[in-house]
């Protein structure tokens, strides 16, 4: 008998030290993130917001990996995901040919409104009085001073447009990590006369400066759709096989009230219809082909 019992306690003891073992053998996989509200909102080491949600989701469906965060500028996420050894990826992601060449995209998995022009208030009637305006031809105006963060994507049209002016003297390039703080501060300084981002990122940033009323957002002709984000992992082995898992959690959870639940701060009662119209367009239907 007690010689079972020892057994037993043996057994016992080999089989938490074999869990304990496999726990200290996951692979820990750093998610790298920019803190743009409302995709990130960083607030000392605590960081919620949209995509950080998101990232929560994915957490609990890949319990098989150690996760943690990593806040830094984008053009460093960017170096880490050329890095072809190292577990590291990004949640909220705009896609283009470049960033193609290195990483790996999941389906699309967001959608955020359409990027705005914000000027100076009392700067309107320079650029027409309308509530839209093209970005080429405000470009083709070199009296005008245009800033933009380099690291950025806006989708290829925009991208396109901003690459083709952006060695013009009247146009600079921020290379700041504070991408919607610091495009408001050199608005508001009268060193750039206009910038483009994000419509609620640039927003609560002159909120946060106390200046939204000194500010304007104008739609951009040639960008009125929704923009779209992806998850991207580096691209070898590695990072398509967590596409390949993250695209089956995706599958399952986009459909869900609470997926769609987490983009509450990307509409208002107005634009909630639009926003839900866009958001089964494009994350939605696609997952039917």
């Amino acid at each position: 008998m007690q010689k079972s019992k020892f057994i037993a306690l043996c057994l016992a003891c080999l089989s938490v030290f074999i869990i304990e073992r496999n726990s200290w053998s996951k692979d820990t996989v750093m998610w790298g993130h920019n803190c743009i509200p409302p995709l990130y909102v960083c607030e000392g080491d605590k960081v919620t917001g949209v995509a950080a949600d998101i990232e929560n989701i994915i957490f609990e469906n890949l319990k098989d990996y150690d996760h943690q965060r990593l806040s830094s500028n984008v053009e460093r996420l960017i170096d880490n995901l050329k890095i072809q050894d190292m577990f590291f990826c990004n949640v909220a992601m705009a896609k283009n040919p470049e960033r193609e060449k290195f990483a790996h995209f999941s389906i699309p998995m967001a959608i955020v409104p359409p990027i705005h022009i914000f000027i100076r208030k009392d700067d309107h009637a320079i650029f027409g009085g309308s509530d839209i305006v093209s970005l080429e031809s405000s470009l083709k105006n070199t009296k005008l001073k245009f800033g933009y963060p380099a690291s950025r994507s806006f989708g290829k049209e925009i991208d396109a447009i901003i690459n083709s002016h952006a060695k013009d003297s009247h146009v600079s390039a921020s290379y700041s990590s504070a991408v919607a703080d610091q495009p408001i501060n050199l608005l508001m300084d009268k060193r750039i006369d206009y910038t483009i981002g994000g419509y609620f990122a640039l927003k609560i940033a002159a909120k946060k400066q106390g200046i939204e009323d000194k500010i304007l957002s104008l739609k951009v002709s040639e960008k009125k759709d929704y923009l779209v984000l992806y998850v991207i992992c580096p691209k070898n082995g590695w990072g398509k096989t967590m596409i390949d898992k993250i695209n089956t959690i995706l599958k399952k959870e986009m459909p869900t009230q609470r997926y769609f639940d987490l983009f509450k701060p990307f509409y208002d009662d107005n634009t909630k219809d639009e926003f839900k119209k866009q958001y089964e367009e494009l994350l939605i239907k696609p997952l039917s082909k």
